[in-house]
């Protein structure tokens, strides 16, 4: 049961939801965390709508918590993605250091 109906628009799960406030605290973008709950939902589909538990929400997260940050939207971490410094995790994942995902990650 979620507290909100908006769980079906960010896909956030609900042990990393209650983390992620303090996680952007943490990193200064606490009010900013509405976007962040945005990029969740925009950095899920990027990485292929990818089944969402430990470890692989943490990077969905992180990826969510990097455009928010950097002020990047999907499209410009397609274009730029080139030239941008990707959390650990992000490149850990697409490494395949966490697994293999079902299908293969989209080819942009």
């Amino acid at each position: 049961r979620a507290g909100t109906a908006e769980v079906y628009e960010h896909e956030i799960p609900g042990g990393q939801y209650s983390n992620l406030r303090p996680q952007a605290r943490a990193l200064g973008l606490e009010d900013r965390f509405e976007q962040i709950k945005d990029n969740y939902r925009a950095a899920n589909f990027l990485l292929g709508d990818l089944i969402k538990v430990t470890p692989s929400s943490k990077v969905v997260g992180d990826l969510a918590m990097f455009m928010t940050a950097n002020g990047l939207t999907a499209e410009e971490l397609l274009t730029r993605g080139d030239t941008l410094a990707f959390p650990d995790s992000v490149k850990a994942l697409l490494r395949g250091d966490l697994g293999q995902m079902e299908g293969g990650f989209p080819p942009e």
